[in-house]
Parts: structure tokens; sequence; C-alpha cells
């Protein structure tokens, strides 16, 4: 009995530590094979979108369509644009208008801008307008309904009214301008932009704007434009339709009763070519009397900078990040461990050098600062004469025209990144209108002869820059002076007359001078782009200084820049 009972004891020990060791086993063989865990790290990445603290991608390039703008760029972003715009009139010929436009993001949701306008209207053109912009956010993307933005622009007047507002004069009703077509006045505008998304499928923009000319007629604007699109391709907004519409009010200080009511209304359409780049088209019909038949759009616009310039990222790229992910074979991973990590950004490469060469070529649109309105009734330029007060009218006295177009380079070395000094050249294929006048009452004779002195204009400056290349971007603004000498102009053609003082009982004859060589001055400021390394877009605007009050001259260049 006693042995029985042995070995039923026995038994039951038994039994109960093999049915331990089966429950303990798969507890030791988990923990025996999370201690050889294998770690893989796994990087998420997506599709970098600029934004403007917070905003969609539309809504982060500063201008959201042809007509209308909204919000403001990223921080150190920087925006080109090259617009066209054609209007076809009721009455008389078409006006073409060309704009360049550069704006930079600033932080505290801040920006500012510069643009120069041109005009090409019945056979002739040049310089109209020359604007400084800013803008101001109230708030980020969407904390404050509408996204209220405010614009102030101050427009500086360089040339001449070429057409009115509104229709030409009945035929034989024209008044002759004294002293030539009046200079387009300087202007301030304030508007308010206003920008909203809806349901991530439709974007709206509107702009109220208010106008007021200096001098001259007055002129005083008021109105508003919107614009709505919508993407058709989604994934990253290449292709967009929509609408657009202007209403503009407008009065000068003889008719504040009876304003002009101009509207128009069309389709348009934005295409990206690439993630930086994007063209619109918009054609817009007139609905009213006052307005243009058509008015045309094109625009071509480039965003870039900005690297490292997101406030607020949106929502698809802000958790960007590195997984570890500890996980057991054979197991769901219940007791998985992952551990999140910001990815570190990489290093920012330096687009810009100490010790640097640089060689840029550029083309180049000189405008002159003279109004240009000669007097081409020969007939009275002998009678003033003869009367001791010649009436040559006013131009350009080394240049001649009222523009040129040509082309030059500098050569720079920058011992330091952010200084360096060069040697500039450029050239200009110039025009000034001139006479030829005999007359000899005893003949008698009187030839008159309207000539064109052509000519090719030429200058060599010596200049200092300085440059401040932008943190974390390939941007550079700059801005140089120089000095040297500009030859090849001012040629000149005078007449001297002898006996009374009537055009047609007078001795005249006309002695003409050649060119002449003078000192020239230079300043401007521009802006550098770095495409890769060793090459850069250029776009600047300068001034250039003469001896004599009435010689001076701007130049708007863009060209390449090479590094080395």
């Amino acid at each position: 009995m006693t042995a029985k009972c042995f070995y039923r004891g026995a038994a039951r020990r038994f039994i109960t530590l093999s049915a331990c060791a089966y429950l303990i086993f798969p507890i030791v063989n988990h923990s025996a094979r999370a201690q050889s865990t294998v770690e893989q790290e796994i990087v998420v990445t997506g599709e970098e979108v600029p934004s403007a603290y917070g905003a969609p991608p539309g809504f982060s390039r500063s201008r959201f369509s042809n007509i209308t703008q909204a919000y403001v760029l990223p921080p150190w972003a920087f925006f080109f644009g090259e617009i066209y715009e054609g209007q076809g009139f009721r009455h008389g010929p078409p006006d073409h208008l060309f704009t360049q436009e550069i704006e930079m993001g600033l932080p505290y949701r801040f920006g500012v801008a510069a643009e120069g306008k041109f005009e090409r209207f019945n056979g002739g053109g040049g310089a109209e307008t020359v604007s400084l912009e800013a803008r101001w956010a109230l708030a980020d993307w969407n904390k404050i309904p509408l996204n209220p933005t405010l614009f102030a622009e101050y427009k500086f007047g360089v040339g001449t009214i070429r057409h009115e507002e509104g229709p030409p004069p009945p035929a034989g009703e024209e008044e002759e301008e004294e002293g030539g077509p009046p200079k387009v006045p300087d202007a301030y505008e304030f508007r308010l932009l206003l920008a909203q998304d809806f349901g991530e499928r439709f974007e709206w923009a509107m702009n109220w704007f208010f106008e007021k000319e200096n001098t001259g007629d007055r002129g005083r604007e008021w109105g508003f434009s919107q614009s709505a699109m919508t993407p058709i391709f989604l994934p990253n907004e290449r292709l967009k339709v929509g609408v657009e519409m202007e209403y503009k009010n407008f009065t000068a200080k003889d008719t504040r009763g009876n304003p002009m009511n101009s509207f128009v209304i069309g389709p348009t359409v934005a295409w990206k070519p690439t993630p930086q780049t994007r063209l619109d088209i918009s054609s817009l019909f007139g609905c009213t009397d006052d307005s243009p038949v058509a008015d045309v759009f094109v625009v071509f616009s480039w965003l870039f900078g900005g690297e490292h310039a997101e406030a607020e990222a949106p929502v698809s790229t802000r958790f960007r990040y590195l997984t570890k992910v500890s996980r057991t074979d054979g197991y769901s991973g219940k007791d998985s461990e992952k551990e999140m990590k910001q990815v570190a950004p990489p290093p920012c490469p330096e687009w810009y050098g100490d010790d640097e060469w640089n060689v840029n070529l550029w083309g180049t649109y000189a405008f002159t600062n003279t109004e240009y309105n000669p007097n081409l009734w020969l007939v009275d330029v002998v009678q003033s004469t003869s009367e001791g007060n010649p009436v040559l009218g006013t131009y350009d006295r080394y240049i001649g025209g009222d523009h040129a177009w040509g082309g030059g380079g500098d050569i720079k070395y920058f011992f330091y990144r952010y200084f360096g000094v060069g040697i500039e050249g450029f050239a200009l294929d110039a025009s000034k209108n001139g006479f030829d006048i005999f007359e000899d009452p005893t003949i008698p004779i009187f030839t008159t002869e309207k000539i064109n002195h052509d000519h090719t204009i030429g200058a060599v400056l010596g200049t200092f820059t300085l440059r401040y290349p932008i943190p974390w971007t390939r941007v550079a603004p700059y801005a140089w002076a120089g000095a040297g000498a500009i030859f090849g102009g001012g040629e000149r053609d005078v007449l001297t007359t002898q006996g009374p003082p009537d055009a047609f009982a007078v001795h005249a004859q006309t002695h003409h001078f050649g060119s002449e060589t003078k000192a020239l001055g230079q300043f401007g400021a521009g802006l550098e782009f770095r495409i890769a390394r060793h090459i850069g877009l250029t776009n600047d605007l300068s001034f250039g200084v003469i001896d004599g009050p009435k010689n001076n001259f701007g130049m708007f260049r863009s060209g390449l820049n090479f590094a080395f």
C-alpha cells in the first residue's frame, strides 16, 4: 500500500512539472526570440509642396490668376512673372501691355515686389510705369475666414500717355496738347485680397481695389475682380480651369458725375509644366459700352526659393518620420516596439562662395528719363530760331529716342561672398531725330529735311557690387554702383539764322556735330537665382547719370551668370 501511494504521488508531481514546463517553454522561447530582435529603418517620404503659412499651393504663389492676387509667398520664396495683356477697343487700334514682375516673401506674412510695365500702341511704345508693392496677411491660413490680405502699391510714371481711357473725340474736335503728350502721372493703389478654398475642390479669390492719380487729370478708379478655379488633374494640380471677371469704375477730375463703367468676364486656364512654373491664359469679353471688346492675358510665372521657408506645411507633408520597428518572427507583433524620429534635414548646399569669378551676359532695354516730344514742324524751328529762342521740343540729348535695345556683359571678382569688384560694358542700338535746313531768300531756296541719326552707343565702367546670398536658398539680392565713360551718342543739329525774325525771309543753315564721349555714373539693384552651382539667372534695374539734366536713362537687364 505504501509503495503504491508513493508511485501515485510521484506521478502527480511529474504530471504537474510537465504541465508547468509546457507552459513555461513558450514564454522562455518568446523571451529568447525577443532578445534577437532585428531592427529595420523605414523612411517615409512625400512630394514637396510649397506652402505659405499652411495655404494650399494655388494660394502660395502670389498671383492666383491673371487678374486676381491672393495671400502671400512663403518666407524667402521668390515669384517671377512675365505678363502680356492685349486690349481690343471699340474705337481705335489695340493696346499691348508687357509687364515684368518680381516678388519676395518675407517672415511674419509680409511680402514686397517691384514691376515694370511697357506699352506698345499705334506704332509707338516705351516704358509706362515702375511700381513698388507691399502686402501683409492678417493671419495664418484659415485662421480668419476668407484669409484677408492688405496690399499697397505706388506707381512711378516714366512714359507718356499714348491713349485716353475713353473713346477718342469726334473728327475735328481733337485738342492739340500743348507741349506734346502728357506724362503718365504717379499714382497709388490699395487692395483688399480675399481667398478661400472649398472642399479641397474649388478655389476662389477676390480683390477690391482703389487707385488715385496724383497729378494730371487726377483719375480715380475703383472696382473688384474675382476668379474661381478647379483642378482637373488632381494629383499635382497640373491643369486648372475656371472663370474670372473684373469691374472698373473710372472718373477724371472733370467727369466725377459721369463715370465710365467697364465689366469683362471670360474663361481662364492654368497649366503647370513643372512644379515651379505655370502658364495662365485668359480671354475676357466686354459687357458694357465702356469695356474693351476683348481683354486677353498670357502670363508665364516661376516660383522658386524658400526650400526651408514653410512656417506651416500642408497636412500631407507635416509628418515625415523615421520608424524603427522591432518585431517577433511568427507573431502578430502585438508586443513590438516603434520609435518615431524626425528625419534630420540634409546639409544646405552653398550656392555662392568666396573667391568667386562671375561672368554675366545679358540683354537690356533702355528707357530715357526725358519726355520724348521733339518739335517736328521745321518751319516753326526756323521761325523760333530767327526770334532768338529755338523751340526744339523735349527729348533725350544723348541717346535721342525714348528707348533703345542692346546687350552687354560684366566680369566680377568676389573676394568675399558679399563684396565684388568688376568691369562692365554694354552697347545700345539707338536712333535720334534730326533735321537739315537750308534757306537763302536771295536765290530763293528753302529746303527742310527730317533725318535720323542711327548710332550705336557703348559704355565701359568699373563697378563695386554688394551681394547677400539668402541662407538656405538659391537666391541673392545684389546692388552695385559704377563709374566710367559712355560714347557714340550726343549728335547735334544746330540751326543758325541771319536776318529778320521771319521764317521765309531769313538766311538759315544747319550745322551737324558728331558724337561725344561723356562721363557716366551708374547704380542699380537686382536679383540672382542659381539654377546650378555655377549657372545663375539675373534680373536687375539700373539708372545711368550722364553730364547734363536731360541725358539720364534707365535699363532693365536679364541674363545668365557663370560662376567659377
